[in-house]
């Protein structure tokens, strides 16, 4: 994995996604883990290079679009001397499926898109309700915190679904 320690947890299920990391990792509404200057940076230009999409074309890419772009972006990046060291998660709500989309793509390009759940670090039910949800990533994050080797105690918690995205209390462990 990218740069140092990070743990990275979402859940998806048909009407919304969930997304935790510890304190460090969000950026511009994704999750991505590395040196904070990559993160910055990458984040910084992936929202750019999205809301021109927006601009060019009338109309907003749909989640699945972001995933395959950030991925292609950060397999090109390879390629060059200048290239991006960051391991992200993906989540959205795509308008046009009327579901919720849940991927990864790592430091490699390699991506995974349209899963139930996903880990980064040392790694659900369909039809759960928000606070079953929750509930799981609350578990989820306090078994991770009994195995993982680092002490992680904060972690930020972004739902989002149908209406939107919303960012919810920090979930300590």
């Amino acid at each position: 994995m990218a740069g140092g320690v990070h743990f990275l947890l979402g859940i998806c299920t048909k009407d919304y996604v969930i997304l935790a990391a510890d304190r460090s990792c969000f950026a511009y509404g994704a999750i991505m883990v590395t040196d904070d200057g990559d993160v910055a940076q990458f984040g910084d230009w992936s929202k750019r290079n999205i809301q021109l999409y927006k601009l060019r074309y009338g109309y907003e890419m749909s989640p699945r679009s972001c995933h395959h772009w950030i991925r292609r972006s950060i397999a090109e990046s390879l390629r060059s001397e200048d290239y991006y060291i960051v391991d992200t998660l993906i989540g959205g709500y795509d308008e046009f499926e009327k579901k919720a989309f849940l991927g990864s793509v790592d430091y490699l390009g390699n991506g995974l898109a349209d899963q139930p759940y996903l880990f980064r670090g040392f790694s659900g039910r369909f039809y759960m309700s928000e606070a079953e949800g929750l509930s799981a990533l609350k578990k989820c994050l306090a078994e991770a915190k009994r195995r993982f080797v680092a002490n992680l105690p904060n972690f930020q918690v972004m739902v989002i679904d149908k209406n939107g995205f919303r960012q919810l209390d920090d979930v300590k462990v």
